[in-house]
């Protein structure tokens, strides 16, 4: 079999679970949502090299549920994992600039300890008594969630054993592992959309609130941050 052909053949296979795919009746519009949501905040930021950051993170989120609904699950959760990275990353370089700066130019890497240090990291009580103190009840859990999660994608990235036994070798539609990327892919955006609030809604003008009012509807269980965005103070 000539390369043309193999690789016909495995558009083909694709193909097939993609159709299988959007065929699932649990298969909605959220993961899609999340990332033109990200997306949305993004745009209410002066800040452009965290908005062209979180930019790369909506791409990333994209790219993983095309990967998802074509059956390449390995790949999907490692783009969940890199939109992880990289969501958290933007909010960490918007308070530590001289590494942003050595980030853009290659000096430096997106280090995932300092992400969730305890001290400096974006999930502790210190970053949200600096930017919005309300929060401070949430972080522990919060933090606790998304390392879970990060641990939980880097199965995938590290080709850990059980991982193979979920996807396989061969093309094919997995409902098992379909449903659990679209859990995941809500996690990651509950994760990075909290950083985000956390660190901005503060600063965020009137109108640019009012523009976001939807994360009242995302949050709703988080009072502080339902509140900021138009929300009711009691549910």
């Amino acid at each position: 079999m000539n390369t043309t052909v193999h690789l016909k053949k495995l558009r083909d296979e694709l193909n097939s679970v993609f159709d299988k795919t959007i065929e699932d009746q649990e298969t909605d519009g959220r993961p899609h949502y999340y990332s033109g949501a990200l997306y949305e905040f993004s745009q209410q930021l002066s800040d452009q090299a965290i908005r062209e950051i979180l930019t790369v993170v909506c791409a990333q989120l994209e790219g993983a549920t095309l990967a998802s609904a074509v059956g390449l699950y390995r790949q999907a959760f490692a783009s969940l994992r890199l939109a992880l990275e990289m969501g958290l990353s933007a909010v960490y370089f918007s308070v530590h600039r001289l590494e942003l700066n050595e980030w853009l130019d290659g000096r430096e890497d997106i280090h995932w300890n300092r992400l969730v240090d305890d001290d400096k990291g974006v999930l502790s009580d210190r970053f949200a008594k600096a930017f919005f103190p309300e929060l401070v009840g949430e972080m522990k859990d919060f933090k606790t969630r998304t390392i879970k999660l990060y641990r939980g994608l880097s199965e995938f990235v590290h080709g850990n054993n059980e991982t193979w036994a979920k996807s396989g070798i061969a093309l094919k539609y997995r409902a098992d592992l379909n449903r659990q990327y679209r859990t995941q892919c809500g996690q990651v955006f509950e994760s990075i959309l909290f950083v985000l609030c956390c660190r901005y809604t503060k600063s965020l003008s009137a109108e640019a609130l009012e523009s976001l009012t939807f994360i009242s509807d995302d949050f709703s269980h988080v009072s502080g941050i339902r509140q900021a965005f138009g929300g009711p103070k009691d549910i």
